[in-house]
């Protein structure tokens, strides 16, 4: 089997021949290029000792929060999908893989983890995957905190300001024409006077949608010199890094908030963006293996709370196998 990873060494009980394995492992769950016959010989080696399940904790511990991890693996063993190699000489070069992969890794997750720690130590509020929070703030007005959110709130005699550190939060604004209620989120600015809005941070891109009244849509961080987009309720707007927000389109105000009461909306989203949508709310890592050329657009309304529930139902739709691993890996096959 291509890429197998070398298991002579399974019922070694030393501690670092186990640790050598687990993080092997952990690297071709993460590369998302794993078989099903591989998830069956994980899940027989992870049954063998309970030494085993411990050190995989470890290094999954260590890992789970490189989201850029998949890419780095995919590339490393490049090489060897690209150019086949006998059996025993590909157990040779796993380790070497393991070995610049987790090079590569500690790089990814001291910017990841540099970026966790900053928007915890700037947060004034925040919260876990899969938990929502209500949040009332200093003059009344409430902040709903999606799933893994963080925001800062400074409110001064001229401005009451809100960053949003990551994440994605609903704002009940209350009215105060004197004092201009701002939320800062990447590079732009979303000013408003009484009004409801979400604002969804993603990596790439910055998401406004209005559910009551209107907002305000600045690029960069200055209201007074930014562009301004005028946003609507039942609209949106999208802005990205050193781009003016986008012209306001026609968007659904009710899904955009249902989160706020404990529902994931999804409407016909492509398979995989549906699972991406559900991994926001769960611990861990889901992977879908299936052709997704062969897959179609969903639709639903879940519990924040069942979301394993959610990831089934939707996979036996499309009559696809799912796979748990450990507790924390999803593989959708």
């Amino acid at each position: 089997m291509a890429d197998q990873i070398d298991q002579d060494n399974t019922g070694d009980t030393h501690a670092s021949g186990v640790s050598d394995i687990a993080q092997e492992w952990i690297v071709r769950l993460v590369s998302g290029r794993i078989t099903a016959e591989e998830l069956r010989l994980l899940k027989a080696w992870l049954a063998e000792q309970p030494s085993h399940q411990r050190a995989f904790d470890r290094e999954r511990t260590v890992w789970q929060q490189l989201d850029q991890l998949q890419h780095v693996s995919a590339a490393l063993l490049e090489e060897d999908r690209r150019t086949p190699e006998p059996p025993a000489r590909l157990r040779r070069h796993g380790r070497r893989y393991a070995l610049v992969g987790g090079l590569a890794a500690a790089c990814l997750a001291f910017i990841v983890l540099y970026q966790d720690i900053r928007a915890f130590l700037l947060a004034d509020h925040h919260t876990g995957v899969g938990h929502v929070q209500v949040v009332t703030l200093p003059d009344g007005g409430l902040a709903h905190l999606n799933s893994d959110t963080a925001i800062a709130v400074s409110y001064t005699d001229h401005e009451r300001r809100v960053d949003l550190l990551r994440g994605e939060a609903l704002f009940e604004v209350v009215s105060n024409p004197q004092r201009p209620f701002r939320v800062a989120a990447q590079d732009g600015v979303t000013q408003a006077v009484g009004t409801a809005f979400v604002v969804r941070a993603d990596p790439q891109q910055t998401r406004i949608t209005v559910v009551e009244g209107t907002v305000g849509v600045f690029a960069g961080t200055d209201v007074q010199t930014g562009q301004q987009v005028i946003v609507r309720k039942d609209q949106h707007t999208v802005y990205r890094p050193g781009e003016t927000p986008q012209d306001a389109r026609p968007a659904d105000g009710g899904s955009a908030k249902a989160w706020s009461q404990g529902i994931i909306a999804i409407e016909g989203q492509p398979f995989a963006q549906a699972m991406a949508e559900l991994d926001r709310y769960r611990p861990g890592r889901i992977v879908v293996l299936a052709d997704r050329s062969r897959t179609k657009p969903v639709s639903g309304r879940f519990k924040i709370q069942k979301v394993d529930d959610a990831i089934s139902a939707l996979a036996k739709l499309q009559g696809l196998q799912v796979v748990h691993v450990a507790g924390y890996f999803v593989f959708i096959l």
